[in-house]
């Protein structure tokens, strides 16, 4: 991604609902979750036997949609530059990404399994090595991590294990890296991300010991790291990056020792060129890059991106183009795709995963009629299109450098036996098969299902049974099912006819048929069984009540007795009613829906839609709200309700069809009361007001907003509060709030004017007056100013201190004063002083001259000519980022935050973690010595610090004959004696803490002599 971002990745959209495609036919049910708090089914069986064996021609059957190579995918482990299979050989990840598969469930009713299976489906002319799974922080939220591993990662690798191909788990983060950044942004932003440790943490010691047997598998630690950008400083960044980022990788090694980490770099992943310099710590890392067209033309990716290959592994991870496509990926094969795979090719080490194969992530490799559509996609592989162009790339370097073969394996695994079909439904049945050991020495790697012979899906050698679905009803299939070995040999195929059973056959009603008016409960839907009275999602009861043995996942619920839960998009249930007399329905539903759920139903008879409904968040899972549909007209007799889940997640509790219309709720709501403003901006007004209490019987529905007459939104019942945006600046407005009850009765409207801000500051503040020195030494200057009050309405930030042109220091509003250090002595300078307000307008220059003394007084044992790199004397402040040479200054992790500055010294209190930075950023070949004023709480300090400095990485103790006493004292460091490089234009000095001990440091000064 373009360094320049500001955003996280909104044009690509992986942070929204997305879709999924696959075959028309065969493609699995999506098995989505309805709510929090889900009992999770059984972890599928792991497939941890090593795959060490290669390519063989498959024989024994003519069944069509063959989707494994027979290549195998043994544990990768990291040798120099050179990603290696355990026989030594080389090997160059090639492949692309899907979609968050979680994003599948939650908002497609296609599924992540069949854009697996169509990922890796040979027969459609995919030949990866390895698919990409993005795991958003948004998903391990919305179901839990335990769920999102059981659901999703899990079932996703193992698809990926029987198709002979490398699965790469990435924690799709796009977030500030530190929790200083991470402060910020929530200071600076309406939503709050959680603590980056936390996140980080709570992901890897689930994932990483759950998928450490996986010899296929392969983790990408953080996706995308965005702040602390530091642009100019490459090495800066990168060091508190690494400083940041290696606990997680070292808690990633705790659980899973052998298992290949990619691990990216700050500003969405484009700092890979520091690896070389300043690797992680560890065994088996390799690094990752990301690219697109906004990045450049391919030839200039040598020095951030292919150089650093030449000494570590790399796989760019991310990198994609779209001759439509926006101001980060707008590229077309011909000028941007051909150089780019030319460039990458360049690099035997270097690996390559592409992105998206999907139809909205972009860019994508598909178009569909919209994006997210239910139909199948469409490739695009138009002459400068990037879905054919990566299909190629990869059918045309399927055989270079994968792993290699090492057992000859030419047998077959036996035909299994007893395969049987039950439980067929109207869109399926289930299959069961005895289990097959492999005679030829490979290993058995899978089972394959087919249909009318299409390949459908896998099972893995531990399972001996499928279900099949999505399938027509009253239809004949002509079922196989074979068993392959790791070295793609496949066996004869078992067969059986199975049949589907027609519409409506064996529907009948449960308590019923239910009188209508009146109320039917949920789980009170008919008998008939899946895809005949009910559709769901997953093959058992999740909700854990014994009310009924059915597949339907029915719950619990202390207020409403039972529920149905868990309702995910297109699933449906049906209810045979009895009409007493023709006439208009109000109808209701009795519906509740927690944090990330939500969505919309359909109220259908006879299979004619009548209405329509969204379903609000309510609370709580268990906090019921009624909704109303709507008047629907029924017809006299006997008839089929059916509710249908549009999109999901909410729980279910009943539905009521009221009396006819005219014999209902006709008084209206009571209008709300104390409605009132409660912020502004220059686009916005909210507000809020009391709840009110319908007197009607039909209870409160909604509320409806309204701006000067207008109507601008409607928020359900339980809320009491709104914000209406795209507003003028500095604009009187008249926002009315009514209540509107389940009869549709509403109320007289709640009235409060509000007037939006005016628009962004733009006016600059005045320049600082009566500026004067105020004292001189041989190496500074202080100087004073009048307090400046802002005219432009955001008010002052800061003030900036230049020394002959150049900014030297920054200091609050509120300071008048300043200090600049690290000046030559006996000579002439001016200093300007000028104020920025909080739009970041800066005003004119006052300026003022100022002579250093010819020398310091002979108060200070600090030489004259010494250079002070920081003495915490609070001008500037620690918490400023900026040291007395001017330059960024910073640390973190540390017990106490991030330092603190107290009486004149820096304290740092360390237990196993912390960093701290301070830049030079100039040649300082003039200077021999390093020194650190300094003492620690216990003494010998000195041997827990690690010391990185021009390119010195070692224990503080290695590069001094000090010892850190526990009274203030001198440690110094000779330069040349330890091999610094003073000449760098870069030059910074850090101190790192993660050596597993606990002290205190008080740094007093740090300077070089």
């Amino acid at each position: 991604m373009s360094d320049d971002h500001t955003t996280t990745d909104e044009h690509r959209r992986d942070g929204v609902g997305d879709s999924a495609g696959g075959d028309s036919r065969g493609d699995d049910c999506d098995g989505r979750d309805g709510r929090d708090g889900r009992d999770g089914a059984a972890t599928a069986t792991r497939r941890t036997a090593l795959k060490t064996i290669g390519a063989a021609a498959a024989g024994g059957t003519l069944l069509s949609g063959r989707a494994s190579a027979g290549v195998p995918t043994p544990r990768l482990h990291t040798d120099g530059k050179w990603i290696r299979d355990p026989e030594g050989n080389e090997v160059q990840l090639r492949g692309m990404a899907t979609a968050d598969p979680a994003f599948y469930r939650r908002y497609h009713p296609k599924s992540f399994e069949a854009v697996l299976r169509r990922a890796t489906d040979t027969e459609r002319g995919w030949h990866p090595n390895v698919v990409r799974l993005p795991f958003t922080q948004d998903n391990v939220a919305h179901f839990g991590i335990d769920t999102l591993i059981e659901e999703f990662i899990r079932p996703s690798v193992e698809i990926l294990a029987s198709r002979d191909v490398y699965a790469l788990v990435d924690f799709h983060l796009i977030r500030p890296y530190t929790q200083a950044a991470t402060e910020t942004y929530n200071e600076e932003n309406e939503d709050t991300l959680d603590p980056i440790d936390d996140v980080m943490t709570n992901f890897w010691s689930a994932v990483a010991p759950e998928f450490a047997d996986d010899e296929h598998v392969l983790f990408e630690l953080f996706n995308e790291p965005t702040q602390p950008t530091m642009y100019g400083d490459d090495a800066g960044a990168w060091q508190t990056w690494r400083d940041a980022a290696q606990p997680w990788v070292d808690l990633v090694r705790e659980h899973a020792p052998e298992t290949p980490v990619v691990i990216g770099s700050p500003r969405w992943t484009s700092v890979t060129h520091m690896a070389p310099e300043y690797p992680f710590e560890g065994d088996n890392l390799i690094y990752a890059g990301h690219i697109y067209p906004d990045n450049g033309a391919p030839s200039e990716f040598d020095q951030y991106y292919g150089e650093p290959a030449n000494d570590v592994p790399v796989v760019i991870t991310e990198f994609g183009w779209d001759p439509e496509g926006g101001n980060i990926d707008r590229g077309t094969n011909s000028g941007w795709g051909q150089p780019f795979r030319e460039w990458a090719e360049g690099y035997a080490n270097m690996g390559w995963i592409s992105w998206c194969f999907d139809d909205s992530w972009e860019p994508a490799f598909f178009e569909s009629p919209g994006d997210g559509a239910a139909s199948d996609w469409t490739l695009k592989d138009g002459d400068e299109q990037m879905g054919g162009f990566i299909r190629t790339w990869l059918d045309e370097e399927r055989d270079d450098s994968v792993p290699a073969s090492t057992v000859d394996d030419a047998t077959a695994p036996p035909a299994l036996g007893d395969l049987a079909v039950s439980n067929a439904t109207e869109i399926g049945f289930d299959l069961s098969w005895d289990a097959v050991t492999d005679e030829g020495g490979a290993g058995l790697s899978h089972y394959t299902v087919y249909l009318d012979g299409e390949r459908v899906q896998e099972a893995l050698p531990g399972a001996t049974t499928a279900t099949v679905s999505g399938l027509e009803p009253a239809t004949t299939y002509e079922v196989a099912v074979t068993a392959e070995d790791d070295a793609g040999n496949e066996s004869d195929p078992a067969t059986a006819v199975a049949e589907t059973i027609a519409r409506d056959a064996q529907q009948s009603p449960y308590n019923g048929p239910h009188t209508l008016p009146g109320r039917v409960q949920a789980e009170d839907f008919d008998e008939g069984g899946q895809g005949v009275s009910y559709y769901d999602t997953t093959p058992a009861n999740r909700g854990g009540a014994d009310y009924r043995d059915t597949a339907v996942d029915i719950g619990t619920s202390a207020n409403t007795g039972y529920n149905v839960g868990y309702i995910a998009t297109g699933e449906w249930l049906e209810y045979t009613v009895q009409v007493e007399s023709a006439g208009t329905r109000t109808t209701r539903v009795n519906v509740a829906a927690g944090s990330g759920g939500g969505g919309a139903l359909r109220v259908s008879v006879d299979g004619e839609t009548l209405a329509t409904q969204d379903v609000w968040q309510t609370g709580g899972w268990s906090n019921w709200q009624t909704i109303r549909v709507g008047d629907l007209d029924l017809p006299e007799g006997e008839h089929v309700v059916r509710v249908t889940a549009e999109s999901g997640a909410w729980n279910f509790d009943w539905i009521e069809f009221g009396e006819s219309e005219g014999s209902g709720d006709t008084t209206a709501p009571p209008a709300p009361a104390e409605l009132s403003v409660t912020d502004t901006t220059d686009t916005a007004v909210s507000v809020d007001w009391d709840a009110v209490t319908d007197t009607g019987g039909s209870g409160l529905d909604h509320y409806t907003v309204s701006v000067d007459g207008s109507e601008v939104q409607t928020v359900p019942a339980g809320t009491t509060s709104a914000t209406v945006d795209g507003l003028s600046a500095e604009t009187s407005y008249t926002v009315a709030v009514t209540a509107v009850d389940g009869a549709g009765n509403e109320s007289a409207a709640a009235s409060v004017s509000a007037t939006t801000a005016p628009a962004g500051d733009t006016t600059a503040p005045p320049a600082p007056a009566n500026l004067s020195v105020t004292g001189t030494t041989g190496s500074s200057v202080s100087v004073s100013w009048d307090a400046v009050t802002d005219e432009g309405g955001s008010g002052l930030e800061s003030y900036v201190v230049s020394v002959d042109g150049e900014a030297a220091r920054t200091v609050p509003a509120g300071t008048t004063s300043a200090t600049v250090d690290g000046l030559s002595a006996d000579t002439t300078y001016e200093v300007a002083v000028t104020a920025v307000d909080g739009a970041g307008n800066e005003s004119a220059a006052t300026t003022v001259t100022a002579t250093t003394d010819a020398s310091d007084d002979g108060g200070s044992d600090e030489p004259a000519d010494a250079l002070v790199v920081d003495n915490y004397d609070g001008d500037p402040g620690w918490s400023s980022h900026r040291n007395d040479l001017g330059q960024w200054c910073g640390a973190g992790s540390f017990e106490n935050g991030g330092g603190e500055e107290t009486g004149g010294a820096l304290v740092l209190e360390y237990d196993n973690g912390g960093w701290f930075q301070e830049q030079i950023n100039r040649d300082v070949s003039d200077y021999d010595t390093l020194v650190f004023t300094i003492r620690g709480a216990d003494g010998g300090e000195e041997s827990e610090v690690l010391f990185d400095m021009g390119g010195v990485r070692t224990m503080l103790s290695n590069v001094t004959d000090d010892a850190i006493g526990t009274s203030t004292g001198e440690v110094r460091v000779d330069l040349a004696s330890a091999g610094i490089d003073r000449t760098s234009s870069s030059l910074s000095l850090r101190l790192n803490f993660w050596q597993g001990e606990a002290s205190t440091l008080t740094i007093e000064e740090i300077r070089l002599e």
